[in-house]
Formats: C-alpha cells, structure tokens, sequence
C-alpha cells in the first residue's frame, strides 16, 4: 500500500492560516448574532489578516520584481477595497477562500511533480567500484567506461554495464515497466535503473551516467514540461494582456464612472463611489485568470506525469497533443509488431522430426545465430561434436562423435522467409523453417488503435514481400510495403504525411530518419537505444505496443480535459461578470465562482495522475 503525501512546510502554513481566518469568521458570525458589531467586525478583519498574509506578502514581492497584475496582486486590491467599503465579511471570504484554492493547487501540483520526480529513484547514490586494492563505494557519477563493478542482490544498477561473471534475476519494472525479471549472465547488458534481484555479478561499465539508461530517462523527464503546446502558450500571452487590462478596466469603473456621474449632475461621487467601487472589486475577483492560468498547464503536467509512471515518455505536452490528432499509424515491423527473435515455424524431413532437430542442435549448440538460439529452443539435445567448422554466410559443418559429419546450411534455392537445410554427409535430410515471432498483444493493440481514431494502420518492412503479408494480414494491417531501406520508409512517410496526420513507430535504431520525419515518432523497446530517445517524441521503454494505445488515449484524455476547462473557466467568467454588471450577484458571488472553477478546473486535471 502507497504511503500518503504529507503536507510540505508551505502547504501546512497556508492550511493554519485557513483554519485560523475559519476561526475568526465563526466568532464573526456569533458576534453578528449577539449583536456585538464591533466585536463582528474585528474578527473579520483578523479572519482576512490571517488568512490574507502569505498573500500580500506574495504581492509586494510580485510588485517589487516586476510582476505587479498576478493573481496575488488583485486578490490583495480586492480585500483592501472591501475593508475600505466597511464589507469586512467579504474581506474575510476573499482571502480564506483564495487560500483553499491555492491549497487545492499546490497539492494537485505537488501530486504530478511527484508523479515524474519519482523517477529520481532510478539512479542510486553509490556503486561498488571493484579495484586492484579491493572493493571502493563511490558516487556512480566517478565511473568511468570500463571501470570493474560488483552489484549485489537487492541493489540498483548504478550504469549500463556488461556482465562479466556471475548470473541474476534482473527486475526491469522501474524502466520498463515489464513485469517479468529478466535472466542475465554472461555477456548480457545490465541498464541502469533496474534492480538485481538474486545473485552476485561482476560487470564492465559501458556507459557514463548521463548516457545511461536512467540518466536518458531523466534528462527527457526534466525538460518535457519545456516544450509547451499553443494552449499554453496562448494562455500565458493571454495573462500578461488581459490581466492589466481587468485593473485598468475596474480602476475606470471604481473612479471614473462615479466622476462622470457627478460632472452630468447625476450622483454626488460619494454617493456612487461605494457602489461602483464593489462592482469594480467584484470585477478584478471575477476576472482574475487562476483557473486557466493554473489548470491548462497542470493537465497537461499530469498527463506527462502519467505517462511517466507507466514507463512512456513523452517529450513535452506539444507533442501529447499531436498524438491526439494522429490519424495515420504507420509500423515498422522487426521488433515493433515482431519480438525480432526467431522460432520454428515448420520442418520438411525425410527421417523423424525430432531426430533431426537434435543432429541440427549438435552442429548448431556453440553458435550465437539467432537461427541456432531457434535450433536450441525446439531440439532436444541428444549428441555432441567433436569439432564445429563455421562459414560466415553459408552454414556449420561439425563431426559429432559417433563419426557422422552434419551440415547446416542455408537452402540452395530461393526460399519465403528464413530456412536451413540440414545433410548428413551429402544426404538432404530435411529443412528447417523459421519466422520472426509475432508480439502476442499486437493485433489487439492495432485494433484499439482503431477504435480510437485512427483510420488507417500501415506496415513498411525491408523483409520480403511474402513474410510482410503475412504478417500483416495477422494483426490487421490495410496497407504493407516490403522489401523498403531506410531511405525508401522515409520518403513513404513523407508522402502519407502530406495527406494526413501521421504516427511512427520503429524499433529506434535504423528507424531514427523516419522517426524524426514523422508527425509523432514513437520508439518501441528502446531502453538501450540513444538514437531512438534523440529521434521519437514518444518513448515506450518496453517492447509491450499495449503502451501505444495507452499513449494514445491517455494524449487524447488530456487534451479534452484542457479544453473542458477553457471552456467551463471562461463560460462562468462571462456568466459572473454579466450578473455582476446588473448588480445581480455581489463580491461573495464572485469569490466562489472564482475559487469553485479553480477548484473544479484543478480536481478535472488531476484525474489524468489516474
């Protein structure tokens, strides 16, 4: 069970200072009763003192850096005035009530920097520096690439290393956010950020700490909320204009009004002041932007926070508002909607089946070839060689013991896919069929796709024709193009994309040109990838594409809770300050509907940290 957030040092100073104005608005209230005006109304002044203090301390600093129409500025003008006007009950609500909408704010903040900020914890404090004079802790910042490090179980793995002795069960969640621990031996490349959960290993450092799995993520996190989208953009233009221009607006409405009613021989200014300084007052509250100011960018702050927990990053809120719009979906294949390991897939022999896998093992056991991991995953191992002749290109010749020679080689006729011939001596004694294994969740993820808007899935592949449209008709492509290069998928993403909004995605490595072209470029996989981090706009840190379509709901979410709260900041606005102009509602009116939108606007953002 997750611990629950405590309060930081500011938050419980603005909670006292509520608790306390609340306080003194209930004396207030009973004094009122009691008929004790005096007694009334020192309370509520000592209720807008106490609640109102971090606000016009926030005001003066605001005014004497620069920064003199923020929302500080104007709510301080506001309860001012209404001290002025004799309302001192309304000077008591404008602060308390300003103060549980910061409040509320600075939770809601505070729920999605954690949100992101808890991705700090991927890089650990120490590493075991393994040394000619024995075993030194250090900073995994000191590292240097070849360095000798010795991670024990239950520690995180301070930089991407390889292992050089020892095994371990690897929990890759942290990064990837796959459930499943990893085995790891010999030669296998730790990332940074991921916990050995089991034995001891000794490991090479291969990457410094910024270039490290978790030092990329971190580098990604940090500058994501940088890059804003025109919303926000235009909102924060809007605020500079609009905000003097609501004073200015009040300060004519409070002052100049009156004077002209007075020179037309209308209402002496004494008599008028008073009643068009609340509307004036009534204005600045109403007017004052915090709902948009604050709830725009924190939507889009939880969605990136989101993303962040689930192992996607996205590299700033613009682009999560690409990914809404995409209509288009365009996939590479090896690695993407494959897993890119080979498996058997069929066996044409003329002695028994298992039989000839075993003689295909034997040749086959000490090779690293992805069709010999295949060989040993389908076999049996029943024999052994002597002696194992491999030719870069062709195949293996080994003798086995028993004095047979065996030849694993690639057929001598052109064949669909990838297959193996297997001879004893000169006799054919069968083929071995292999393909690319499809991910499980990959028709699925397509499908959901679909649901979500996106009209048309395409597959670009270098494979042969006859593999692409296989796999394509079984996760449900409408379109294939095989036997592309590089350079022919980039030109093919330029030309769906002068028709349509188009979407990306590929394994990251010599994919990074069409990544970059695309409208959004989305890395699948791409834990250890430098170059599909620096090309995609989107990275899944694990190969799992149900994260794309959780991508894409979670952008398009987003996106729709930001402009629900334009629309409801600013039609309630416009509703306020029109009543307020026919004198329909006062300043209480005003202070809630300023706070109640704020609030509603926050609390509809951080349901996006869900």
């Amino acid at each position: 069970m997750k611990k629950k957030a405590k309060l930081n040092k500011g938050q419980r100073k603005r909670l006292l200072s509520i608790i306390v104005g609340v306080s003194f608005v209930a004396l207030g209230i009973l004094f009122t009763l009691l008929k004790i005006e005096v007694a009334s109304h020192l309370c509520f002044i000592a209720a807008g003192v106490a609640a109102g203090v971090m606000c016009v301390t926030r005001a003066v600093r605001g005014i004497f850096s620069g920064n003199i129409f923020d929302e500080n500025t104007l709510m301080t003008v506001a309860a001012i005035g209404a001290l002025i006007l004799g309302e001192y009950a309304e000077c008591a609500a404008v602060m308390i009530l300003y103060q549980v909408g910061e409040l509320f704010q600075s939770i809601a903040v505070g729920k999605s920097r954690r949100a992101i900020s808890e991705l700090g914890a991927l890089c650990p404090d120490y590493a075991v520096l393994d040394t000619d004079e024995g075993e030194k802790t250090v900073h995994p910042s000191e590292l240097e690439i070849g360095d000798i490090v010795l991670i024990r179980a239950g520690e995180r793995i301070p930089v991407d290393c390889l292992i050089l002795s020892g095994k371990t069960s690897v929990d890759t969640s942290p990064v990837t956010g796959e459930s499943v621990p990893r085995d790891c031996a010999v030669g296998d490349r730790l990332y940074s950020g991921c916990i050995n959960r089991s034995g001891l290993v000794r490991a090479e450092v291969v990457a410094k700490t910024q270039d490290s799995a978790a030092g990329r993520i971190l580098a990604l996190a940090e500058t994501a909320s940088e890059r804003k989208t025109k919303s926000e953009a235009f909102i924060t233009r809007f605020a500079r204009v609009y905000t003097p221009f609501v004073a200015f607006l009040a300060a004519t409405l409070a002052f100049l009004v009156p004077l002209f009613l007075m020179l037309i021989g209308k209402t002496p200014f004494m008599d008028s002041f008073p009643v068009w300084s609340e509307k004036a007052l009534s204005m600045l509250v109403i007017s004052c932007p915090c709902a948009l100011v604050i709830s725009v960018p924190l939507g889009y702050f939880c969605g990136l926070g989101n993303a962040s927990k689930n192992a996607v990053l996205i590299k700033g809120s613009t682009y999560m508002d690409t990914l809404s719009e995409v209509d288009t979906a365009v996939f590479d294949k090896t690695g993407t909607l494959t897993t890119g390991r080979l498996s058997l897939s069929d066996v044409d022999c003329v002695i028994d089946k298992n039989e000839l896998l075993s003689l295909a093992m034997a040749a086959e056991e000490h090779s690293s070839h992805p069709i010999a991991r295949a060989i040993a995953a389908a076999a049996e191992k029943k024999y052994k060689a002597k002696s194992v002749e491999e030719t870069s290109g062709v195949g293996v010749r080994a003798a086995l013991s028993d004095g047979r020679v065996i030849r694993v080689e690639r057929p001598r006729e052109k064949t669909d896919g990838t297959a193996v011939c297997v001879y004893e001596n000169e006799r054919l004694l069968g083929t071995l069929y292999f393909e690319d294994t499809l991910k499980k969740e990959a028709r699925g993820s397509i499908s959901e796709l679909k649901r979500m808007g996106i009209k048309k899935a395409v597959m670009l592949t270098g494979d042969n024709e006859a593999v692409a449209k296989r796999v394509g008709r079984a996760v449900g492509m409408d379109e294939v193009h095989a036997s592309l290069m590089p350079e022919d998928k980039f030109e093919m993403i330029e030309n769906i994309g002068a028709k349509s909004k188009v979407m990306y995605v590929g394994d990251g490595i010599n994919d990074s040109p069409s990544l970059a072209r695309a409208d959004v470029g989305v890395a699948m996989g791409a834990l250890g990838s430098g170059a599909a981090i620096e090309a995609a706009d989107v990275v899944l840190m694990s190969g799992d594409l149900t994260r794309l379509a959780f991508a894409v709901r979670l952008s398009k979410r987003t996106k729709a809770t930001v402009t629900a709260n334009i629309v409801i900041s600013i039609a309630v606005k416009i509703l306020v300050l029109t009543l307020a102009s026919f004198s329909l509602v006062g300043m209480w009116a005003a202070i809630l509907a300023d706070v109640g939108v704020c609030i509603v606007c926050v609390t509809n953002s951080t349901r996006l940290l869900r």
